[in-house]
């Protein structure tokens, strides 16, 4: 299709750096805009001239009342928007549909593909983006890696709503953290709701053991240093782009059981899957004596994830679909 002239509209370098760069590397010409003021959105629209406008996720920026006027800017520049809803379908009620409605998008990506006949239901064209893997973001593990970690975590808590991820931290982070194994921490607000977990999980995580928050471009070197990552999901249906991301730098990850997982990955052989508590802590025991057998596992999931879960290959898929629409939009335009 004819390269195209993309405004990204996000400030998360979590975005930035796997659907932009991604778009990039297909060869379109991306204007990252992370200000949030109207007006300094405005100028870049006019000075980028762009086809496409892509917004992504949620922050707080985005429940700024300054965002209604976006339908009338792509109306005013002819632009098409893209929305890529990344909360869903676990908060499709609760953000998605409530800031599909303020911005009027044209089209929404959703990484749930149930939620791709409710948004065509509200007469918003729709298609499935899952979540994927950005080879130019995450290099691959070494041969013979300097690992300094026996087993480490990466996420926030994110447990203001009650998902699948209560589950899955039950299972992988605190049975280790009850034992004592030597399990890093990084992220946010772990140590600010000690009090919360030690009520919800039966634990805290020690002081000695958090590592405070990481870059999103500093988090494969975690990967690369680290024995055995953990795996925790937010979902039984869904797989977290984390995931993609450990899996795809060749790292060793013990992850929760879901269907999801073991639709994608090959249990023992591209990934470890765990049910309980007792089962993560003798995963754990094993592969820990076992580099060779993780490191095995880890280049086959580094070769599942190239072959079928990047970026660009999906984008590839679902990109010629916007043709028709943006020719439409192309005829309003004022430039």
């Amino acid at each position: 299709m004819k390269r195209l002239r993309i405004f990204f509209l996000n400030h998360l370098s979590c975005y930035i750096n796997s659907l932009a760069d991604a778009l990039c590397q297909l060869g379109h010409s991306i204007y990252y805009q992370t200000s949030w003021e109207m007006r300094e959105i405005e100028a870049g629209i006019s000075y980028f001239k762009p086809d496409l406008l892509i917004t992504v996720g949620i922050d707080k920026p985005m429940f700024h009342p300054s965002l209604d006027v976006i339908p009338d800017l792509c109306h005013k520049y002819g632009l098409l928007h893209i929305y890529w809803a990344t909360e869903d379908k676990i908060h499709f009620d609760g953000i998605s549909v409530p800031f599909v409605r303020r911005v009027k998008p044209d089209i929404v990506w959703t990484i749930h593909p149930e939620c791709v006949k409710k948004y065509q239901n509200m007469e918003i064209g729709s298609a499935y983006l899952n979540f994927a893997f950005n080879p130019r973001m995450f290099s691959p593990k070494s041969e013979n890696p300097a690992e300094i970690y026996d087993v480490s975590f990466i996420g926030t808590t994110h447990l203001e709503t009650r998902t699948f991820r209560y589950d899955s931290l039950k299972q992988l982070l605190f049975p280790l953290i009850q034992a004592e194994v030597e399990v890093g921490v990084w992220g946010n607000n772990w140590l600010e709701s000690k009090d919360f977990l030690e009520i919800e999980f039966g634990a805290s995580i020690p002081p000695h053991r958090f590592h405070g928050y990481i870059s999103y471009k500093n988090t494969s070197d975690i990967y690369h240093k680290t024995k055995i990552m953990l795996g925790v999901q937010n979902a039984v249906d869904q797989v977290s782009q984390r995931t993609f991301e450990i899996l795809g730098t060749g790292a060793f990850m013990i992850a929760s059981r879901t269907e999801e997982l073991e639709r994608l990955f090959e249990d023992k052989k591209e990934i470890v899957l765990t049910s309980s508590q007792e089962e993560t802590l003798e995963l754990v025991s094993y592969y820990l004596k076992r580099p060779e057998e993780r490191m095995l596992i880890g280049r086959q999931a580094r070769e599942k994830v190239l072959s079928n879960h990047t970026f660009s290959m999906h984008l590839q898929n679902i990109l010629p679909a916007i043709d028709k629409p943006l020719g439409e939009k192309r005829r309003a335009r004022r430039w």
